[in-house]
């Protein structure tokens, strides 16, 4: 029961602050193209770009065909998950058509995550959880992190979006 509270009261938190999100979110890259190539001297840029809101972190976000992505990293809190559970973040998309602000919540979204040294991940599957997209990632080591999402929403077209986050 004590992790049913503590679940229900994160997830009260996370989709209030999601709600208020797209108010503060950025819709601005610039420092880096869609390869992930970032200019130099950019890096301060991009950290400055971010806003963290006490543990959620509003990395921005981007319109792709008619749908508007944005994008959140929230961290973890070592102390509420099981014993060896890496993850140090949980990054989450939300999807909203473009044209009348609603809301889209079924699709299929997987991410590709490319660390500081340019290796890039398997494909991770992002499941759909009250109102967003979220999948637990491990960020850990300091630089630049690129997620570049795909998606295959209601409507069947498929796009992609790409942000990412600087790690001290």
């Amino acid at each position: 029961m004590k992790h049913g509270k503590t679940n229900w009261a994160a997830a009260l938190i996370v989709g209030g602050t999601l709600l208020a999100g797209p108010a503060l979110a950025m819709n601005d890259h610039k420092g880096h193209d869609m390869s992930g190539r970032t200019s130099p001297g950019s890096m301060q840029q991009m950290q400055d770009m971010q806003h963290d809101q006490g543990g959620m972190i509003m990395l921005g976000e981007e319109k792709q065909d008619g749908v508007k992505a944005m994008f959140h990293l929230m961290t973890i809190d070592p102390k509420v998950v099981p014993a060896g559970h890496k993850a140090t973040h949980h990054l989450m998309v939300m999807f909203n058509d473009a044209a009348n602000g609603k809301a889209i919540t079924s699709g299929t979204v997987a991410v590709k995550i490319e660390s500081p040294d340019g290796k890039e991940a398997a494909p991770a599957k992002m499941m759909g959880m009250q109102g967003h997209f979220g999948v637990d990632v491990t960020l850990d080591k300091p630089g630049i992190w690129h997620f570049r999402i795909a998606t295959k929403l209601a409507d069947g077209k498929v796009r992609q979006f790409h942000s990412h986050h600087v790690v001290k």
